[in-house]
């Protein structure tokens, strides 16, 4: 069911590489947030066959707003995550484009904005 409700919010692009941490409802505004895969396919381009890799924190998060739900904002919060080659302080992460140009806002949405003339 979880699964469900979230491909009703992300955008299939994003769950190829992102999983499902928590939801939480602050002041009406619904986030929902989402890590970074950790398996092969997910590691940065540029750190593979330079050794032994190591996680090394999250880089700051990615705020992407999208359809609202029930009258509330909803945004996807994404953590992208660091890694470093063991012994070396040569950080490596991915970058994504899920936006629609001069927003943030996820493209789908963001494409809605701009049909109605609000983007």
């Amino acid at each position: 069911m979880e699964t469900t409700l979230l491909k009703l919010h992300a955008p299939a692009e994003i769950l190829e590489h992102f999983d499902f941490e928590k939801i939480e409802e602050i002041s009406g505004v619904i986030r929902i947030h989402l890590l970074e895969k950790t398996d092969p396919n997910h590691y940065p381009k540029g750190l593979i066959g330079k050794g032994e890799r190591m996680l090394n924190g999250f880089m700051n998060p990615v705020e992407l707003q999208t359809f609202p739900a029930r009258g509330k904002e909803v945004f996807l919060l994404l953590k992208r995550r660091r890694w470093i080659v063991k012994g070396s302080n040569q950080s490596y992460y991915n970058n994504y484009n899920f936006t629609e140009e001069g927003m943030k806002a996820t493209k789908e949405f963001g494409a809605f904005l701009k049909e109605i003339g609000r983007g």
